[in-house]
């Protein structure tokens, strides 16, 4: 079945419902911000205002304006950033800017220690990690059924073979070859619930997400999965060979992929920077070509980023970028100082 652009009113109540339900369990008396942009849905953010007041929280919808990537994400409005301060709930619902999400504000109000309360996110689909378009509401739905405890262990199990290591290596028999460091790295789980303060989760959800240590990966990183902005389908014609060297991607190889990828790092700052590598952990999905839906959070699989950091490995990220893509490993094989996590895209733990 194939769902439009946009959900019947009826429709995106029901769905509203059962993310809140499922997945926020709001308070009475929190504060929810609900940030939009002109392509979001304005039945589903209604129906999301609406839920929110059902069960006692207070919510305020933000619209800022949409981004297309002409020359970068659009910054948040400075008004949305001074919203942020209040904020108990924040529903991530733009869909053309990554900085919904990754902006060092956000992460502040999520991850930092200077409030007495962080705030907790939900990030909801995503073509820029929040937002829905196309067919990315049939691939909510559907997600919305998954076992999300079972993604949590997952979750569980991968960032406690990670957190407190010291490197990683990651091979595969596309080519493959690259490690880096992991000291004073924290990675964090995003099975779905946002149920905490300073809980992050997503639908469809599912990833243990970090990054390297900055400037440390040496190595070639074989992309043969979809890339954001680049290529948007679920296997590359042949794969993007990436030479890595002090965190920096200093060549890059194969096909016409590898062509459009070059052009874009060349056109924005820091974009060359590998800002994240996270491993996958919903045993439900399926691949489909979206990487940011669904791709990258296919149990098996992992992910890099490249361009911005700072939310990825916060506090320690110090790298600005106006854009944040992210790149699939179909079936690598991963190490934690000497444990092996993944297997040719099989979990060996």
């Amino acid at each position: 079945m194939k769902f439009a652009n946009r959900l019947s009113p009826a429709l995106a109540h029901m769905c509203a419902g059962a993310l809140t339900r499922k997945f926020v369990q709001p308070k009475p008396g929190e504060q929810v911000m609900i940030l939009a942009d002109s392509e979001s849905d304005a039945d589903f953010v209604h129906a999301l205002a609406a839920t929110m007041t059902s069960h006692g929280a207070e919510p305020t919808v933000v619209i800022i304006p949409p981004t297309f990537m002409e020359d970068g994400d659009r910054p948040l409005t400075r008004i949305a950033l001074e919203a942020l301060k209040a904020t108990d709930i924040y529903i991530a619902f733009a869909a053309t800017t990554s900085l919904a999400v990754h902006s060092e504000e956000i992460t502040e109000a999520t991850l930092g220690r200077t409030r007495q309360k962080n705030m907790r996110m939900l990030l909801i689909g995503g073509r820029y990690n929040s937002g829905l378009y196309g067919n990315a509401w049939q691939y909510m739905l559907e997600a919305l059924n998954h076992d999300y405890e079972k993604v949590a262990e997952w979750c569980r199990k991968f960032c406690g073979h990670i957190n407190g290591k010291k490197k990683i290596r990651v091979t595969s028999k596309e080519g493959s070859d690259f490690t880096a460091s992991l000291e004073g790295i924290t990675y964090r789980p995003e099975c779905g619930f946002a149920r905490e303060p300073g809980e992050i989760g997503g639908v469809p959800g599912g990833e243990v997400w970090g990054g390297p240590a900055e400037f440390t990966c040496e190595g070639v990183i074989a992309i043969d999965g979809p890339i954001a902005y680049v290529a948007h389908k679920p296997k590359l014609s042949q794969p993007v060979l990436v030479t890595m060297k002090k965190g920096r991607a200093v060549d890059i190889k194969g096909g016409e992929e590898a062509d459009a990828l070059k052009r874009w790092m060349d056109k924005y700052e820091n974009a060359d920077v590998l800002a994240e590598l996270s491993l996958a952990t919903n045993p439900f999905l399926k691949p489909t070509g979206e990487v940011n839906i669904i791709d990258k959070r296919v149990l098996g699989t992992m992910h890099v980023a490249f361009g911005e950091n700072k939310f990825q490995i916060w506090p320690r990220g110090t790298v600005w970028s106006p854009v944040h893509a992210d790149m699939v490993l179909l079936k690598p094989s991963c190490w934690v100082d000497d444990v092996q996590l993944l297997d040719n895209g099989v979990p060996v733990v």
